[in-house]
């Protein structure tokens, strides 16, 4: 028989700028095995998404349409930061809050609407020249583009994951599902829907939040790895290569749950 993994206490609070450090490095180690980054990671260095991600959260610090909370250990919540998420609002004040009159929650499409595809993949000139992490780049901003203007147009009003990772050590223990309920609960309050854009790996944990698939972007990263291979250790210690093979980018959307559905 199994034993039952023991919950680590925490408890939710807002995130502050001594947290970045343990962010960002939260984030990088949740990606450790994360094809995208690891190929990317080939020319812009292993540090790369660590480091980037650390920078992005600095300039979101004191934007009142962004809320960074962070789960800490002990259930005084005095410990160590175990995981974070970034929840963005649009459509809300300057100041953040819930506005007292309606404006609309989602003035097209629902979560059960599956948008067009993105535009194709970007192509160089020469169709002799490799494509490279450029073109991979350029496509996969096409697509964030394309699904954000899909889901966001004018007028609408919603919040947006816009980051969430809890470290390795203390995950599938309920510290993700409570970071994106934090959100959910009060997008529920506010009457207004949520979405996110998923990792290969994370669309599950959003899907068990209730979110659901509305478009997606599928890769072969090997068209854009010019002919390197992903390096492997065996358990042997002995070096072997494989394709990087395909990725899957899922743009996910959450509805409003009412009251009297939540009973």
């Amino acid at each position: 028989m199994a034993l039952a993994k023991i919950r680590t206490p925490f408890k939710l609070v807002p995130a502050t700028l001594d947290d970045v450090e343990a962010i960002g490095d939260i984030s990088g180690d949740s990606f450790l095995n994360d094809t995208h980054t690891l190929m990317k990671a080939v020319w812009k260095g292993d540090n790369f998404h660590r480091q980037g991600f650390k920078d992005f959260l600095i300039d979101l610090f004191g934007n009142p349409r962004v809320d960074i909370v962070v789960a800490r250990e002990g259930s005084d919540g005095s410990g160590k930061v175990l995981g974070s998420i970034i929840w963005a609002k649009r459509g809300y004040p300057e100041n953040g809050q819930a506005q007292t009159s309606a404006t609309p929650a989602s003035p097209m499409a629902d979560s059960q609407t599956m948008f067009p595809p993105p535009p194709p993949p970007v192509q160089l000139a020469s169709p002799s020249s490799p494509l490279t992490v450029t073109e991979l780049e350029q496509t996969t901003n096409n697509a964030m583009t394309h699904f954000t203007d899909l889901l966001m147009p004018p007028g609408t009003k919603c919040r947006i994951i816009c980051g969430m990772s809890v470290a390795p050590a203390y995950q599938s223990q309920g510290i993700g599902s409570a970071l994106m309920k934090w959100g959910t609960d009060r997008a529920d309050e506010d009457g207004v829907f949520c979405w996110v854009s998923s990792s290969m790996s994370g669309w599950p944990a959003y899907a068990k939040a209730g979110f659901v698939e509305v478009g997606r972007l599928e890769l072969k990263l090997d068209d854009y790895a010019q002919g390197v291979k992903r390096k492997l250790i065996e358990a042997d210690g002995k070096e072997v290569e494989e394709e990087w093979g395909v990725y899957v980018w899922r743009w996910m959307r959450r509805d409003p749950i009412a009251k009297e559905q939540q009973k």
